[in-house]
């Protein structure tokens, strides 16, 4: 227990001296990771200091009270501040789950004085940012691979960046929130709140992308993220560390092995999900220049969904970093709207000196318990007895996975 406490005190503290400083003057970017940081504290303060407004284009986000962000929207101060119109909260909300779950949570928000709208397409938003006060001198921009929920919060190995006064990210963000809220339908009460006015700033050392569908946008352009993520890949000149939910593209499949052949090093880490079928997609990956692991946490590959792997990251050479919303999946590319945030130039090290930290600890979780693991559930067969199928997520490559599936068909939900 002591030797757990040490890990998540030195990982906490890598995560937060580790920040980030881009070349404007007094822009900052940090990024916090599920599930051992206090991500929705500091969202939920982010809100509360808000001088104007905040815009959320949010998959999904819990609206009870167990939530930092909704006990701080149900204050007294905060509850007042909207009620006079002195702060204006707009929710782009998609949800995961049914239209009738969906709207429970649509009026739990516009409850709390919200205007809530969803797209209603038949393309999802799966975005998970905010952009706050956008123009003036204290704007912020929350975004990140989490969804607002507490189990995610709580059970998930993901990540959330958080802008402080950095000019592009609020630009780009606020004017992809404000081309879907004017493509949405009105859940309840239409408000008719203020819509902040981005610019058109530039940092060299942040690049964002958006793959909004071609019919929703002026300029008829539907960008690929895909390409994006080859194109990092195609740079690497040594090494390259992925953490992500899934792998499925083939045109992102087709660079990593090809920068496996080309001498590049490369480590991966997907989840559980990713594993079921993987056979269909070993050719590319099975080579000897990548090492693959999941993160792995029950006997029924199947039952995937209580601690997911559900970064996605991408670290170049330890130089730059491309992370966001985006699945590595055909259904994110051409069924969601998604983004993809990337770290180049000094800030890119800086956001690389960080993610690396993180992806290190995902890469060896649970490997120094994995031999008593293995024991436990060997002598459970011995004596009789059926093992529970859910254990401690630990980061098993794949052979690990096979001996222990076939020495353990037989497991208890």
């Amino acid at each position: 227990m002591k030797s757990q406490k040490l890990r998540f005190l030195n990982q906490t503290l890598l995560v937060f001296v580790g920040l980030a400083f881009s070349s404007m003057a007094n822009a900052k970017v940090e990024v916090l990771f599920h599930p051992h940081d206090p991500t929705l504290e500091k969202i939920a303060t982010w809100i509360e200091e808000a001088q104007q407004q905040v815009d959320i284009a949010m998959y999904n986000m819990d609206t009870s009270d167990g939530s930092p962000v909704i006990k701080m929207l149900k204050s007294e101060t905060v509850r007042t501040r909207i009620e006079k119109r002195e702060l204006q909260i707009r929710v782009l909300f998609e949800g995961f789950g049914t239209d009738a779950e969906n709207a429970v949570k649509m009026q739990a928000l516009e409850d709390l004085g919200i205007d809530a709208r969803y797209l209603g397409r038949s393309v999802k938003v799966h975005h998970k940012f905010a952009a706050i006060d956008t123009g003036l001198v204290n704007e912020r921009v929350i975004s990140g691979s989490a969804n607002w929920s507490l189990g995610s919060y709580r059970r998930y190995n993901e990540n959330i960046m958080f802008f402080d006064r950095e000019g592009e990210a609020s630009d780009r963000f606020q004017t992809e929130f404000n081309l879907l809220w004017q493509n949405s339908k009105p859940f309840g009460k239409d408000l008719q709140l203020l819509e902040r006015e981005a610019k058109f700033r530039d940092q060299a050392e942040l690049e964002i992308h958006f793959n909004t569908p071609r019919r929703l946008r002026t300029d008829k352009k539907h960008p690929l993220l895909t390409d994006q993520v080859v194109r990092a890949i195609e740079s690497a000149k040594s090494t390259i560390d992925i953490a992500s939910t899934r792998i499925r593209l083939i045109p992102i499949l087709d660079a990593i092995s090809a920068a496996a052949d080309r001498g590049v090093h490369i480590r991966i880490v997907i989840g559980q999900d990713d594993y079921r079928d993987l056979s269909n997609r070993a050719i590319y990956l099975n080579k000897p220049g990548i090492k693959l692991r999941v993160k792995f946490y029950n006997l029924k590959p199947s039952e995937f969904l209580s601690h997911q792997m559900h970064n996605k990251f991408l670290i170049v050479d330890g130089e730059s970093v491309m992370t966001g919303s985006f699945n590595w999946s055909e259904s994110a590319e051409k069924n969601h709207i998604e983004n993809l945030v990337e770290f180049n130039g000094a800030l890119g090290k800086s956001m690389a000196t960080v993610f690396t930290a993180e992806f290190e600890s995902i890469w060896e979780m649970g490997r120094g318990d994995l031999a008593s693991l293995k024991d436990r559930l060997a002598n459970m067969k011995l004596t009789g007895q059926t093992p529970k199928c859910a254990f401690p997520p630990t980061t098993m490559e794949l052979p690990e996975i096979r001996s222990l599936l076939r020495a353990h068909r037989k497991c208890e939900l």
